[in-house]
């Protein structure tokens, strides 16, 4: 519930009035209506952009959101908050109608060149009337003001609490989520009810934050997103100084959810026409545990638990976990099953799940033992007595095939594959949240001349095999060192990561294998296939040995291109991003191929000489750690030895070496291109070593012997799919995972 207390409400109004008095009338009244206005015509254009984009203004409002639930997290403003707060115009009292909401970012620029929140500015109470100065800017097409100085925000009164407007999501949006300008736009940034909706898809996101879409009785669709406290999960530690609450305590819908009424203010994410923009359309933010009202829901699936997490060959498997029903009973539960990845979750095998020994709502079910290597995929359906259907992992409304949850068999706990390899569209980890321990080999690390963050990946390397590991302890590691790592899983943004909770060396050394991946090649990137190097150590090669220019030299952010064609669009190029270390950013210091020379001293002080990357600089080949971030895949060098066979000089790199003088046991290095294959693998290798290739499971597909230095290994008549390739030599040995795709 909103907090209105007398005492905070009569401290926010005298400073206000103070401030007021201060500050002088300098700027003629500008009405948020005047503001937010675009006409039909522009609407219909394709046009939303506000008349006063640019201008400073000032305006009268009357304050909607609670100052106290803004949760916008910020690595640039300082303390972490970044406000927002949403405003209606004072005309009829402050009445919900067309173009007079308006939001306000609650920060401004100090004479130091700080981001700063607006004093008091957690202290805003709805029915606050308070007058703003700020520029009209747009963000992703949402029109919103922002503050100029530490004046731009005063408190002179009160007025009555603001009140919904009664819309549809139809007004808003189509059945495919685009936005609607011509009804749409009048109520950007308004304070608005839905009636009758219901969840049809639960997106968990950035590994603690959770949005959710409904839809209306004709299929038109919104997204229910989280910048207040009112949808933060318990496992979000609040940002807002004065938050009520340490953490978030929203408890997700289950698709299904029947809401008689859903609140909250709508905020712009322009797709459609809009090209170049955002992808949510128009969504809705609720502000308040009473803006969800619900009528009606099917199970609800909670406190999940499998056990073992990685199962051995002679272990089975259990599942437990909690399900209730909001307006009724549970009437049956089942989970389906199966070690064929061939089948469909739809075909596969079912089996009840009971009723745990004196409890009324944990259920149970033990899955069988499977063979080393398989990968077991599973999920859970509950129903009630009102024929209402729920699953874990949840599944969108109307979608024919459940989503899976799925381990894989191993020999001896998990390996960096387990964490990273992911059948989630959103490429979410399978062991998010889950504390697992792990082996992999140092990529990157802390030292100087590296790129000051440490990544290990599996020993054989290949796809799903690296991971980002951070926390503390990790600054003792030397590339190329073993370490066992135990920590949490998480996602940043996208981006899976590995919390470290201990860390040490085994005592073994092996150089780390890096994948190739062609940067020119549309079919690399399409589909997010780039989500299997994420974390890795790969390399940017052209198969067919043709240099890599730089084919965009400055891309924003400090990203540049580099393909196999001068100039490449989107689908034919890779990023690479140096000199940068920020909140947001992190790549290395040591690398000198930098798209401005403002990097020298901008995000980070470089550690070498900036060189501004040219169009005329060519390669062999660029190795580096894949980073997500900001919706794109990237590649960070490590240090100038990360760019191969370039044309222009670069300093020399001084990279600390491990005093660990133990060779990995399996340590071989070997070559395997390209990968993923089609129609062969060109394999090199020390002449005389053998080779063996089999697929997933472990049945030999190939075998033989290099006969020089190079073996070529026959792929065309294979299924397309993952196998691994075992080469020996002298007591050594190595293991490739390798994919064939067409």
């Amino acid at each position: 519930m909103i907090n209105s207390s007398p005492m905070k409400r009569f401290l926010t109004l005298c400073v206000g009035l103070l401030s007021f008095a201060s500050f002088g009338q300098t700027l003629p009244y500008t009405s948020i209506t005047s503001i937010q206005y675009v006409s039909a015509s522009d609407l219909a254009a394709c046009n939303d952009t506000s008349a006063y984009l640019g201008d400073t203004v000032m305006t009268y409002g009357i304050v909607v959101t609670p100052g106290d639930v803004s949760e916008v997290a910020s690595g640039s403003v300082q303390g972490g908050h970044r406000p927002f707060f949403f405003l209606v115009d004072t005309v009829a009292q402050g009445a919900a109608g067309s173009f007079r909401g308006m939001e306000c970012m609650g920060v401004y620029t100090n004479t130091q060149g700080q981001l700063l929140p607006l004093p008091n500015v957690e202290y805003l109470l709805p029915g606050d009337l308070v007058k703003f100065t700020g520029r009209v800017g747009a963000y992703n097409n949402g029109t919103q003001l922002e503050a100029i100085d530490g004046n731009s925000l005063q408190v002179i009164g009160s007025r009555p609490v603001p009140t919904p407007a009664q819309i549809t999501v139809g007004d808003l949006n189509d059945p495919l989520r685009v936005n609607i300008l011509t009804t749409g736009e009048q109520w950007e940034n308004a304070f608005v009810e839905f009636n009758n909706v219901t969840v049809t898809e639960v997106i968990p996101f950035s590994g603690n934050r959770i949005s959710f879409n409904v839809v209306d009785g004709n299929g038109n669709k919104i997204n229910v997103s989280d910048r207040f406290l009112a949808q933060k999960l318990s496992s979000w530690q609040t940002v807002n100084p004065y938050s009520p609450q340490t953490t978030g305590s929203f408890v997700p819908p289950v698709p299904g959810t029947f809401y008689s009424s859903l609140k909250g203010v709508v905020r712009h994410d322009g797709n459609g026409c809009l090209v170049g923009s955002g992808s949510r359309g128009y969504e809705l933010n609720p502000f308040d545990s009473t803006h969800y009202i619900i009528a009606y829901a099917p199970p609800y699936i909670a406190n999940f638990e499998r056990d073992p997490m990685v199962p051995t060959p002679n272990q089975s498997v259990d599942l437990v976990c909690n399900i209730t029903d909001f307006d009724g009973t549970v009437d049956s539960v089942f989970v389906y099953y199966s070690a064929d990845t061939s089948l469909l979750p739809t075909q596969f095998a079912k089996m009840a799940m009971t009723l745990a020994a004196g409890s009324t709502d944990e259920y149970e079910a033990t899955l069988p033992n499977q063979p080393l290597g398989t990968l077991v995929r599973y999920y859970i359906q509950a129903w009630d007595n009102e024929g209402n259907v729920s699953y874990y992992p949840t599944t969108p409304v109307g979608q024919a095939q459940p989503n899976v949850d799925y381990y894989t068999v191993r020999a001896n706990g998990a390996i960096i594959q387990d964490l990273q390899f992911t059948l989630a569209s959103n490429g979410t980890s399978p062991y998010i949240g889950q504390n697992v321990t792990v082996k992999g080999i140092v990529t990157a690390s802390t030292k100087q001349h590296d790129l000051g963050f440490l990544y290990i990946q599996d020993a054989g390397g290949g796809p799903w095999s690296g991971i980002w590991c951070v926390g503390s302890g990790i600054t003792q590691f030397f590339r190329e060192e073993e370490v066992l790592v135990s920590g949490t899983v998480e996602e940043f943004y996208g981006m899976t990561r590995l919390n470290v909770s201990s860390i040490s060396k085994t005592g073994n050394r092996m150089m780390p294998v890096a994948s190739m991946v062609n940067p020119s090649d549309s079919a690399e990137k399409w589909g997010y296939a780039w989500e299997k190097w994420e974390g890795c150590l790969i390399r940017l090669e052209d198969p067919a040995q043709q240099p890599l220019v730089i084919s965009q030299t400055n891309l924003g952010f400090g990203d540049y291109a580099v393909s196999n064609q001068p100039n490449a669009g989107y689908w034919n190029r890779a990023l690479v991003l140096a000199g940068r270390q920020s909140a947001t950013s992190f790549s290395s210091l040591y690398v000198q191929l930098v798209t401005n020379l403002a990097y020298d001293t901008l995000d980070g002080s470089m550690e070498v000489s900036p060189i501004v990357v040219s169009d005329t600089m060519s390669m062999t080949a660029v190795e580096g750690i894949c980073f997500y971030g900001f919706s794109n895949y990237r590649v960070l060098p490590r240090n100038n030895d990360d760019f191969i066979g370039i044309n222009v000089a670069l300093d020399s790199t001084d990279l600390p070496q491990s005093t660990v003088g133990m060779s990995h046991p399996d340590a071989l290095v070997v070559r395997a291109y390209p990968n993923p294959a089609a129609h062969f693998i060109q394999l090199d290798a020390p002449q005389g070593s053998s080779y063996r290739l089999t697929d997933a499971l472990g049945r030999p597909i190939a075998s033989g012997q290099v006969q020089s230095v190079s073996e070529r290994i026959e792929t065309g008549g294979l299924a397309r799919g993952s196998y691994l390739l075992l080469v020996e030599h002298e007591g050594l040995r190595q293991v490739l995972r390798i994919t064939l795709a067409n």
